[in-house]
């Protein structure tokens, strides 16, 4: 990691820090959920090097996939191809709603373009719920999605 993605990531925009090493990541020979995840971890080790990076980082009843520094998680789905699994996504972040960390969900692998606009929906009714512009200057969105 450059210099200029330090800082940024440091003094300012660490989710879109680790939004931008995410299209850079270029994973190989995974066939998983968890050899995505094992991918994605050791390429965030290599690139933000001081940054603690934690698998599956647990906080009470919830537990995701990743968590990078003190204010980002990570969900990986992988091949989200069905009604199923989409809702079980949604109560995952449901949960997620009450730490103070921007969620990244990380889909992988073929994704259903309905269930894929299914999420969008619910994210950008999450982020909705979750706005406050006095306390983040109108800016703040806790759900990105990343496709790879």
């Amino acid at each position: 990691m450059g210099l200029l993605e330090k800082v940024k990531f440091a003094a300012w925009d660490d989710a879109g820090a680790v939004v931008d090493l995410i299209k850079k990541w270029l994973p190989s020979e995974c066939k998983t959920e968890k050899d995505y995840e094992e991918s994605l971890y050791l390429f965030l080790h290599s690139e933000l090097g001081a940054v603690q990076i934690t698998k599956q980082f647990g906080h009470g009843r919830i537990k995701a996939d990743l968590a990078v520094g003190k204010k980002v998680i990570l969900e990986l789905k992988h091949k989200l191809d069905s009604t199923a699994k989409l809702q079980r996504l949604i109560g995952q972040l449901e949960g997620y709603r009450e730490l103070e960390k921007t969620v990244i969900v990380l889909l992988t692998g073929k994704t259903d373009p309905n269930l894929l606009k299914e999420l969008q929906e619910r994210l950008e009714e999450m982020n909705h719920r979750n706005f406050n512009p006095i306390a983040t200057l109108g800016s703040y969105k806790q759900f990105l999605l990343v496709e790879k």
